[in-house]
């Protein structure tokens, strides 16, 4: 089996190889590098992350043990695939703490703040003018916890974290889709217009809604390839 260009950043040498490596597979995952049933094999981990592959493996089956990655019967590491009712669950859970991070990160924003999440979201747009669908997902993600940090709250972010670790992977279903109608492009405006206008209520509420318009989506592609799949045409 041939492995998968996991499109990595190498690991910096200082601290705990294995550490580093597993944080840096949490943020591709939750970035949405990685396809719903991807597989992960210890080589390619580790010439991605140019580690050796103690420190790969170590990395892998951390994240196994935590539940954001899955062991396979014949010992393979692949990313979890669920269903519609559990990507819901999670949906409703991302907006209720979601919101609530955007609502205690308002009064935090600054000018400097400010401009690093526009400058953020220019380049996503870029990447949606041009249709790199990939980069639109991954920039999405930096948008989003480029807010969240700001509310100061590490173990809600880490609540966040938890979730976007299961939901990353599925916004490839998004895609094209959903870009043709620009719906994430405006929730986005939205955010920017509510935090810079000072307007913690609005900001929140356009935070929420992007998460819930994109969820509806999402769950209308899952649930129409679960129905495909239960009933194969003749």
């Amino acid at each position: 089996m041939n492995d998968i260009d996991l499109r990595l950043n190498p690991v910096d040498r200082p601290g705990t190889l294995a550490e580093r490596a597993r944080e840096q597979l949490r943020v591709a995952i939750m970035a949405g590098r990685f396809e719903p049933g991807a597989k992960l094999t210890i080589r390619s981990v580790s010439r991605s992350l140019d580690i050796s592959l103690t420190p790969a493996r170590e990395a892998l089956y951390s994240l196994v043990s935590e539940g954001t990655l899955e062991l396979g019967p014949n010992g393979t590491v692949s990313v979890p695939v669920m269903d519609a009712q559990k990507v819901r669950e999670l949906l409703v859970i991302r907006i209720a703490l979601e919101g609530a991070a955007a609502r205690e990160a308002a009064p935090k924003l600054d000018s400097v703040a400010a401009k690093r999440i526009r400058a953020i979201n220019d380049r996503l747009v870029e990447a949606y003018n041009t249709r790199n669908f990939r980069d639109v997902i991954e920039l999405n993600w930096h948008f989003h916890f480029e807010i969240y940090r700001l509310a100061e709250m590490p173990t809600l972010t880490r609540m966040i974290e938890t979730c976007w670790l299961k939901t990353g992977s599925y916004l490839h279903y998004l895609y094209p889709d959903y870009g043709r109608a620009d719906i994430g492009i405006r929730n986005h405006i939205n955010i920017i217009e509510g935090l810079e206008n000072g307007d913690t209520e609005r900001f929140a509420r356009a935070v929420e809604a992007d998460i819930e318009t994109a969820g509806r989506s999402l769950l209308d592609t899952i649930r129409g390839l679960e129905e495909s799949s239960a009933n194969p045409a003749d």
